[in-house]
């Protein structure tokens, strides 16, 4: 049976408070992503992986009331939530980084090897994440789920790792992406966010050694994977507000000509890897058109020549 968490009433409607903001705003910004993208018929698998992080996520905010004092009582749900609750956690924050890495890879040319580095990377996060519920399903059949220094230094160097990646990866693609000097801000920002995690991770970390069960450590606990899954959806929820302030702005201020010149700048990460793969199809294209008509003007230089000694031979 799991020991009940040394935790006050009021200490535990604080908790519970914390993490129904944190979790509600991502549930919120997930919800509203994946019915942006299904109305706009551009689910992918990015957005699976935000599903994914979804339903975890929706675990941890029903822990924040399962692992309550007032279930102290009922011992199956209380074990049943010690057991769920790390692991959804975990699942939670990497669900959000395979979201971040697709997003990555739709921009990724498919004909470049930075696409293969992009696979190298998921598979990596694929060998962390598995590595960390292992650790924790093995903590909880030997150590009542009690978390503590071991699972601190695995969380701390896992999340340094990764969110460099999700950091040094966007900035290295979007290096050769024609972007005005604001929207490259924007976009790099964008990504640059997941060092949020690693801000959270440090303080947590240190609390997983000092106090693994205090008030100050469970909302850490909670803030962690609702931040993550926020910033997994800041890149969809960013583009649409730029867009529709853009549209907005050029409606009221700008004549027709320059909307429509300026609307094409904005960048659409959607349509990047179809953009480039029509300019493939069109530069070859050029190629063919030019090595047809340097041949018809070769056979024509040619029949030309046949022609004029002909000519001549007949003169003769």
């Amino acid at each position: 049976m799991m020991l009940p968490l040394p935790i006050s009433n009021d200490a535990w409607k604080t908790i519970e408070v914390v993490a129904c903001i944190f979790h509600g705003s991502a549930i919120t910004t997930t919800i509203f992503r994946l019915a942006y993208r299904l109305h706009t018929s551009r689910f992918w698998w990015e957005d699976a992986w935000a599903v994914i992080a979804l339903v975890f996520d929706i675990i941890c905010l029903f822990g924040v009331w399962g692992e309550a004092p007032t279930f102290d009582d009922d011992p199956r749900v209380y074990t049943a939530m010690f057991w769920l609750i790390p692991i959804a956690f975990t699942s939670v924050l990497w669900a959000a980084r395979m979201s971040i890495i697709y997003s990555i890879l739709r921009v990724a040319d498919p004909r470049d090897a930075l696409r293969r580095t992009v696979y190298g990377i998921i598979s990596c996060f694929a060998i962390m994440w598995t590595a960390l519920v292992v650790q924790k399903v093995l903590i909880c059949v030997y150590h009542g789920c009690h978390i503590g220094s071991d699972v601190a230094v695995a969380d701390l160097i896992t999340d340094l790792v990764s969110d460099l990646m999700l950091v040094i990866m966007p900035t290295y693609l979007l290096r050769d992406v024609r972007l005005t000097h604001h929207q490259r801000i924007l976009v790099t920002s964008v990504f640059c966010a997941s060092l949020l995690n690693s801000a959270i991770s440090i303080p947590l970390s240190i609390l997983l050694f000092l106090a693994p069960t205090s008030k100050a450590a469970l909302i850490f606990g909670h803030v962690k994977p609702a931040t993550s899954l926020v910033i997994a959806n800041l890149l969809v929820i960013v583009c649409f507000v730029y867009r529709y302030l853009r549209n907005s702005r050029a409606d009221l201020d700008q004549p027709a000509a320059t909307r429509a010149a300026e609307f094409t700048t904005f960048i659409d990460l959607d349509q990047l890897t179809v953009d480039r793969n029509w300019s493939i199809a069109y530069t070859s294209s050029i190629v063919t058109c030019s090595m047809v008509s340097t041949q018809v003007h070769s056979t024509s230089q040619v029949a030309g020549k046949f022609n004029e000694s002909s000519s001549d031979s007949s003169l003769q």
